[in-house]
């Protein structure tokens, strides 16, 4: 794979996307497009996120450009990369979800660590900030990229910035980023809480259960700081060893993956 730097992104406001609303679209197509995406290189090593062709460069997990973030091109990186989006502004609304497709580049080495933020669009990002989703991936997803569903219903009605972090991982390949979305669904209030995936009780002290997730392959716990505390393929889960605070859970099924906070009280 020959490693071409090219400038990516394509916005999309008030479409309609399987039903839902879409109210950002991000697939990196336009030039006009990527150039409103901020790069940004924490470790300061020079190499960071970059744009490329997925046909030029024969990778099949994406269509046309995608973000990419290296941890080995030759050498070994340690990367703390960060590429954040324009301004966002949420719609008031209990239904958003932000989606997007994520791959690695190598069938044995994939273990790229990751996280996404949603930060007010007037700040900077510190590297403090708590992730709304966090991960390491466990696959390349060669032939096809995962979609990772993320609620982010708490931010209704703020003006927003979207970061993903590459980093706390090094001399493995590369992760992609593409076709980032933020959707408000249209379903009536109450048929779309039978639909969502939700976790209850929320807080809880001792177990907490999963609703409306079908064909579970795997759970995952992180905490905070982005270390798996526990993996499970029950939708009961006893978290009474688990310290107070909060919690990411993601729902693996198939190369889909919903994220849900909850906090152990």
């Amino acid at each position: 794979m020959i490693k071409k730097l090219f400038l990516a992104s394509a916005l999309g406001l008030g479409a309609f996307y399987y039903g839902q609303t879409v109210v950002f679209n991000a697939d990196f197509e336009t030039a006009a497009g990527r150039s409103l995406w901020t790069i940004g290189d924490r470790d300061g090593d020079s190499e960071t996120w970059e744009f490329l062709d997925a046909t030029a460069n024969e990778v099949d997990s994406f269509q046309g450009y995608f973000a990419a973030s290296f941890s080995w091109y030759w050498d070994a990186f340690t990367p703390d990369n960060i590429l954040t989006s324009p301004s966002i502004l949420l719609p008031a609304s209990d239904d958003l979800e932000l989606s997007f497709k994520v791959a690695s580049g190598d069938e044995e080495l994939y273990d790229e660590h990751y996280a996404v933020y949603v930060i007010p669009a007037n700040s900077t990002f510190t590297g403090a900030e708590t992730p709304v989703f966090e991960e390491t991936l466990d696959g390349g997803y060669l032939d096809a990229a995962k979609v990772i569903n993320v609620d982010v219903s708490s931010f209704s009605g703020q003006e927003v910035k979207i970061v993903f972090r590459h980093f706390n991982c090094t001399d493995i390949f590369y992760i992609g980023i593409d076709d980032i979305t933020i959707t408000k669904d249209k379903l009536a209030v109450s048929d779309y809480a039978k639909n969502k995936i939700s976790i209850f009780p929320n807080p809880s002290s001792d177990f907490i259960k999963i609703s409306n997730a079908s064909n579970v392959k795997l759970i995952r716990i992180f905490d905070m700081n982005g270390r798996l505390i526990k993996e499970t393929t029950s939708t009961e889960i006893d978290i009474q060893n688990f310290g107070k605070g909060q919690y990411i859970l993601n729902i693996h099924t198939g190369n889909d993956i919903t994220s849900r906070k909850f906090i152990k009280k």
